[in-house]
């Protein structure tokens, strides 16, 4: 059972925890999580698509996980095409418009339409943007990736709390929590004679989570 010291304050996580979210999934939720990330990597297509191939799926996808910090989902996407739809009318500097993340996150997604390497973009350093990138590489279909975000700390420490509670997370601490959610994987899908990756049990008790919680 790893422990986490965080700013002098402890969080248990395990797999129990991952796989006691996943046990109260609705069938809905099950495949709703299931197909959750092929779904935003087809909807990245499309919007490729909507460019007439002018922007890559990858781009677009980069440019969607650099403004999925503190973003709803809804709004993540939304910001996302504002700015594609900008950029394609010769705009490339986004200063003049606005997204529902922080203004660091504009920036990433600015170097990344700009051409910039999306996975250093995302993750400049050690022990900073391991969310996003791996919200990136889950998006592209990178089976060993997981999705660290506030709603897969809580599930994994057992809490429920607003994301701002949430720690800042190092990396050491990040590939703990994502191994729980591997281990969680290969308990469920021998439990259950399933054929799920990490990613997939992390959108199906994320999406578990908000229904529970209201979030």
């Amino acid at each position: 059972m790893p422990t986490l010291t965080i700013a002098k304050k402890d969080y248990k996580v395990t797999k129990d925890n991952i796989v006691k979210m996943y046990d109260k999934a609705t069938k809905a939720e099950y495949w709703h999580g299931v197909d959750w990330y092929t779904d935003a990597y087809n909807m990245a297509r499309d919007m490729e698509s909507n460019t007439d191939y002018q922007i890559s799926t990858e781009s677009i996808v980069g440019v969607i996980a650099a403004l999925s910090p503190n973003n709803l989902w809804d709004k993540n996407k939304k910001d996302a095409k504002t700015v594609i739809d900008h950029t394609l009318k010769g705009n490339y500097d986004l200063d003049d418009i606005k997204v529902s993340t922080y203004n660091t996150q504009k920036d990433k997604a600015k170097k990344i339409i700009n051409g910039s390497n999306i996975e250093t973009t995302l993750k400049p350093n050690k022990n900073s943007g391991m969310k996003t990138l791996n919200f990136f590489k889950c998006i592209m279909g990178d089976t060993n990736a997981v999705c660290v975000d506030g709603h897969a700390f809580h599930i994994a420490s057992n809490r429920v709390n607003a994301l701002d509670k949430v720690p800042s997370l190092n990396e050491k601490n990040y590939n703990i929590i994502a191994n729980e959610y591997k281990l969680a994987t290969e308990f469920i899908n021998k439990k259950y004679n399933l054929n799920l990756i990490p990613s997939q049990v992390q959108a199906i008790t994320w999406v578990t989570y908000k229904r529970i919680n209201n979030k």
